[in-house]
């Protein structure tokens, strides 16, 4: 009786040393997991030494490949200015082509650390990512002829405008009293312009930028009005990567104070923006304050 006894708690002595091994294992185990969660992307890009920025490349004058085949642009001298705060070099950079279809699935995936890709805050995008403090904005501007007389937005009152299916603002121009006649691409709503059979085109006013830069809508095109229905870009970061957030946002404060973006309006022809400007002193009145 005594021995089936003692086999009895030898077996249950066992039992709790294999439960509790197990557990501890798991336990580590979690312990690594949360403590490798909570270095975040920062951390990461330290140990690599290098930082990997999904940027655009077919939007001139912001993210576009230049004649030597190099990535250039106004966010590719942010990107490189935010390089250099965090790994000392504007070197350290990996720039990875992003489309505005995939440049949040491509951060989410973890396959790059951050985004700076004309990349409007919205809603809907919030609740995917985490965004840091814009740096720059964008709205709705309209590419005229020189000749066309525009002054306001109420002259265009019962005329038509070209656009494109499909935009946010479609639907403000249209209340306005804008006949708005809608294409399904660029390529045909700037062959119509030319054409006549609109009387200007309604759309991005930082695409207009660039497609002002080309010679054969530079001498008797314009954007003819002010920008109207303005909604300010972030940089795209992911959900959870607060120290890098922190950083981001302490270098966007840092380069506004410094006049960085302003000057980079002018090296890259970019008609000067209150925006960035405003964005400029509020960011030196900050600074002053600390």
């Amino acid at each position: 009786m005594i021995k089936n006894l003692l086999k009895v708690l030898t077996l249950t002595t066992i039992l709790i040393s294999v439960v509790s091994c197990s557990n501890s294992g798991n336990n580590s185990s979690e312990g690594a997991n949360s403590s490798e969660g909570a270095k975040g992307t920062l951390a990461e890009i330290k140990n690599r030494d290098k930082i990997i920025i999904g940027v655009k490349t077919d939007y001139t004058p912001y993210g576009f490949i230049d004649e030597n085949g190099n990535n250039a642009g106004l966010e590719i001298d942010i990107a490189r200015y935010l390089t250099k705060e965090i790994l000392g070099s504007e070197d350290k950079v990996e720039f990875v082509p992003v489309v505005a279809s995939n440049r949040i699935p491509l951060l989410k995936q973890g396959k790059i650390d951050l985004v700076i890709a004309t990349m409007t805050i919205t809603p809907e995008r919030e609740q995917q990512i985490n965004f840091s403090e814009p740096y720059y904005s964008a709205g709705t501007g309209l590419l005229a002829r020189k000749d066309s007389g525009l002054s306001t937005w109420e002259d265009l009152k019962g005329k038509k405008v070209c656009g494109i299916q499909g935009s946010f603002y479609n639907k403000q121009l249209t209340e306005m009293g804008i006949q708005m006649v809608n294409f399904p691409g660029t390529a045909e709503a700037y062959k119509a312009l030319k054409d006549g059979r609109c009387l200007g085109f309604a759309y991005d006013n930082s695409a207009l930028v660039g497609k002002l830069l080309e010679p054969t809508w530079s001498q008797d095109w314009h954007q003819a009005l002010p920008v109207i229905l303005a909604q300010p870009w972030g940089m795209g970061i992911r959900q959870g990567d607060e120290t890098l957030l922190e950083t981001v946002d302490e270098t966007i404060l840092k380069m506004e104070a410094e006049g960085f973006i302003v000057q980079e309006e002018e090296k890259w022809n970019i008609p000067a923006t209150d925006y960035v400007k405003e964005r400029m002193e509020k960011a030196k009145e900050s600074l002053e304050t600390k």
